[in-house]
């Protein structure tokens, strides 16, 4: 599993100015914890996590050397200045479902007879931490072709893992649409307007 690093912030410096010195704020909390904790992390490093890591993504924290599990449940980022905000994490305690999102990716959609058209690129759902998923894959590789929808509940799971699906299980995560087959009327009408050209 991924570690991010992390060290217990000072609540009486400012965030603006922890920022100015290459800092990312964030906060972890839990339902086993008296208060959250309030934390700061080298910019760079912080940079890197969000580049390959979204929200509902299981890691570890290490602060000051105790490692947390973790999920990450907020990313502030300021895309106008192209900045980190900050970073929300929930400490995850076996046996106790936290409710989060996951990624749905498409494979092999090239081999699909139809426009593939995906409504949904992310599912909300509930599980326990041994549970949590980091990414469903649909693999159109061998995908039955007379399919047209794939709903939430059509949805493979990796063996063995347990969820509770919060978005509606009849929602349509891919559609496959027809190819549109070219109206033969409207060459006819081009035709027209050239002749009467």
């Amino acid at each position: 599993m991924i570690t991010l690093k992390a060290e217990k912030r000072n609540p009486n410096v400012k965030a603006k100015k922890l920022r100015r010195e290459g800092y990312v704020t964030g906060i972890l909390s839990g339902k086993e914890m008296k208060e959250p904790v309030a934390l700061q992390f080298d910019g760079a490093e912080a940079a890197k996590f969000i580049k390959a890591n979204k929200e509902g993504t299981q890691i570890y924290l290490d602060i000051d050397g105790e490692k947390v599990d973790a999920l990450v449940k907020n990313i502030d980022y300021n895309p106008i200045e192209k900045q980190l905000m900050a970073l929300d994490f929930q400490a995850l305690v076996a046996g106790e479902k936290v409710s989060t999102t996951v990624a749905v990716k498409l494979e092999h959609a090239d081999m699909v007879q139809g426009i593939v058209e995906q409504e949904l690129e992310e599912i909300h759902y509930k599980a326990d931490p041994a549970n949590l998923l980091d990414t469903i894959v649909i693999d159109f590789n061998g995908y039955p072709a007379d399919v047209r929808d794939i709903h939430v509940k059509d949805l493979p799971l990796p063996e063995g893992k347990q969820v509770h699906f919060i978005t509606p299980e009849d929602a349509v995560v891919v559609h496959i649409g027809e190819y549109a087959a070219a109206p033969e009327e409207d060459e006819d009408a081009e035709g027209a307007e050239d002749e009467a050209k």
